[in-house]
């Protein structure tokens, strides 16, 4: 389970909100993928989930794009690119699960990736935005 802490703040609270909705989802498929036999809302949500990361990724991405933009955050263009590198991921595991079905193995490797950009991109991308809203406040 990832908890939210004061590390994950970036600045802006609309786009905390947004990473923490995340992280209680990824969370929740984290559950989940120990409950032997889900209930038929539980099943839902798992289908429901990667739709969720590809709205999430459009509307999220978007606004936090257009904030280091404004804010002349020095890893806005990393960031975008790995949008866009996140995007192309949910684009091929969907493809993938319209192949193959929702398959166990392959909500795992959902798991591990999602896991792996919330503690890799939020902690270490995005919350670089927080001293250039900081600092953008105070002049």
């Amino acid at each position: 389970m990832i908890q939210w802490t004061k590390e994950f703040e970036t600045g802006s609270a609309t786009l905390d909100k947004q990473h923490r909705l995340l992280i209680d989802n990824i969370n929740l498929l984290e559950e989940l993928l120990h409950t032997t036999n889900p209930t038929k809302q539980e099943s839902e949500f798992l289908f429901q989930l990667v739709d969720y990361l590809e709205a999430y990724a459009n509307i999220h991405f978007t606004a936090e794009e257009k904030c280091m933009e404004s804010y002349r955050c020095s890893v806005h263009a990393v960031n975008q690119q790995a949008h866009e590198r996140f995007r192309e991921y949910i684009h091929n595991y969907k493809r993938l699960c319209e192949i193959e079905g929702f398959k166990v193995e392959l909500l795992r490797n959902l798991h591990e990736i999602m896991r792996a950009w919330i503690q890799e991109h939020i902690l270490k991308i995005d919350t670089q935005l927080r001293p250039c809203i900081g600092f953008s406040s105070k002049s």
